[in-house]
């Protein structure tokens, strides 16, 4: 998605007159006119997650954050609304999909005694980026991508890893540019890998191997099985192995369900405004143990 700078669409900004006299916000100039008027919303969420082998989630939590391009004229007040469960509950929506955020922190130009008071999220924006607020989700999540590993060490001579990797997200998505890096023992050499899909790598450095699919659909499942050479005499503990992590973005999807509902644009000059939303998950601190 390509977005329009600032500089070129500006005109000159009139010398400010004292915010006394316009009523101005400090983070917003006065005389700002675009020739195109537009807003670009995007909701990103984090996935933080840890798992054991037997895939039981120890740990998980999304952390989100709605982040603005406002390429606005004048003076505007924005107003947006979200599936926010106590909004709903409020207003006799309870039983419709809602969700309940927490540790909710917002920009400076949000008014907060109108969101504490009926949950509107109310605000002149500032001109170009930035984050209108943030939120984390204290949640139950499933892995997105799990992963299985089978390891079969044979000692002074060879290590193979049978690794599945499957996709537990609706099939009307897809993961990009999917990264599954499974650790290995520091002596390994004369790397050997098969897939069924994307690309394998040996990062020496890192003692590491990096799976790397494009794109990885939802309802789906692959295979990898790698072949290392171990020298050394010396095998290491097979205990206190590295977890596996993992990492990925899924456009147009939310892990918490969290909706954009409507974005309001009010100016007094009554021009027709754009706005362009769209949803992001990625990868936080994902992390899945091994056997």
């Amino acid at each position: 998605m390509m977005y329009i700078t600032q500089e070129s669409h500006k005109l000159e900004v009139a010398p400010r007159p004292p915010m006394a006299v316009t009523n101005a916000v400090h983070w917003r100039s006065e005389g700002i006119k675009y020739r195109k008027n537009e807003v670009f919303l995007d909701v990103i969420e984090s996935v933080n997650l840890l798992a054991n082998s037997n895939g039981n989630v120890l740990r998980s939590e999304i952390v989100g954050s709605i982040k603005m391009r406002v390429y606005l004229s004048g003076m505007p007040e924005l107003r947006l609304g979200l599936n926010d469960k106590v909004l709903f509950e409020s207003t006799g929506r309870g039983k419709s999909k809602s969700v309940e955020l927490e540790d909710t922190k917002f920009h400076q130009c949000v008014r907060l005694s109108r969101f504490e008071n009926d949950r509107t999220i109310s605000f002149i924006p500032p001109d170009g980026d930035f984050e209108l607020m943030s939120y984390r989700l204290n949640t139950h999540v499933k892995p997105l991508i799990w992963i299985e590993s089978v390891i079969e060490r044979h000692a002074h001579s060879r290590v193979e890893y049978m690794v599945k990797a499957k996709s537990q997200f609706k099939r009307r998505s897809t993961a990009n540019n999917v990264e599954i890096i499974i650790p290995v023992p520091t002596d390994a050499d004369s790397p050997k890998f098969k897939t069924t899909i994307g690309s394998v790598k040996y990062v020496p450095e890192k003692t590491c191997i990096v799976w790397s699919i494009k794109s990885f659909p939802g309802g789906k499942e692959y295979l990898m099985r790698a072949h290392f050479g171990l020298p050394s005499v010396v095998a290491e503990e097979v205990d206190g192995r590295p977890p596996i992590n993992v990492r990925f973005e899924i456009p147009y999807f939310t892990t918490s369900g969290i909706q954009v509902r409507y974005l309001k644009i009010i100016e007094k000059s009554g021009y027709q405004a754009l706005p362009w939303v769209r949803y992001i998950t990625q990868n936080g601190d994902y992390q899945l143990r091994t056997q």
